[in-house]
């Protein structure tokens, strides 16, 4: 299954019939990679973008780094909206504008070309002197949530993914790589997952970012209990 397939090969698979139901044509396509190709679409091939499947007829996936707007940074110098950061937009207390923030913002990332939004970034403001307290929302896990739902709505609405991160207790910038976030099981499902939670069970959000730092000693991206036991498992992930 390692030959190139012809673009009318290609239109005859599953997978490319936009009319299917999309966990049907993900199942199809993840049937048809090979190892190597599975390999190759978790490494990326420079930032903010996957690797292209040329044998399936798979492009680069392309993503935009910013909770509040796609990211000139990450988006080939593209001009954008300066929108309000997250912890303005959560001083209104408003989840409906919430919801057309993510509405215009993925409207601009579909005219660049990109297919996933970096956002919202839903971190508890824990320290005051986080370096991105004014990319996140809000201390409050109840305002947090409700706000993050209606993000990811309005953005999904436009069927750009969004990306929910940085799962969790991200709470500071400093040494961040390294950083070790103690944390009681109390205060997780209190303070910290609600509003994880509510974009998985409300607002099906299509994908999530690990964190940094460590969580009670392993590292978010490798973390069972946090990944499979809790947002796959409990949550439905």
């Amino acid at each position: 299954m390692s030959e190139k397939l012809s673009n009318e090969e290609l239109l005859k698979l599953p997978f490319m019939d936009s009319n299917l139901d999309l966990e049907k044509r993900v199942e199809d396509l993840l049937g048809r990679l090979t190892l190597k190709e599975k390999f190759k679409l978790s490494t990326g091939t420079r930032v903010f973008y996957t690797r292209p499947i040329k044998r399936l007829g798979v492009p680069n996936f392309k993503m935009t780094d910013g909770p509040h707007g796609i990211g000139p940074h990450s988006s080939n110098s593209s001009e954008c909206t300066y929108f309000p950061v997250g912890i303005c937009r959560a001083a209104t207390w408003n989840s409906e504008l919430s919801e057309k923030f993510g509405v215009a913002a993925a409207q601009e990332v579909r005219d660049i070309g990109y297919h996933m939004l970096l956002g919202p970034g839903i971190n508890i403001q824990r320290a005051p002197l986080c370096g991105r307290n004014f990319e996140y929302q809000t201390e409050d896990p109840y305002l947090n949530s409700r706000l993050a739902v209606q993000y990811v709505k309005g953005v999904q609405s436009e069927r750009i993914a969004a990306c929910v991160k940085h799962y969790i207790c991200n709470n500071q910038e400093t040494n961040r790589f390294t950083l070790n976030s103690v944390v009681s099981e109390r205060a997780l499902q209190e303070i910290y997952l609600p509003a994880f939670k509510a974009t998985v069970c409300e607002a099906d959000a299509w994908s999530f970012m690990s964190c940094y730092n460590k969580v009670n000693g392993v590292y978010g991206s490798e973390h069972k209990n946090l990944i499979k036991k809790k947002i796959n498992g409990r949550m439905g992930f």
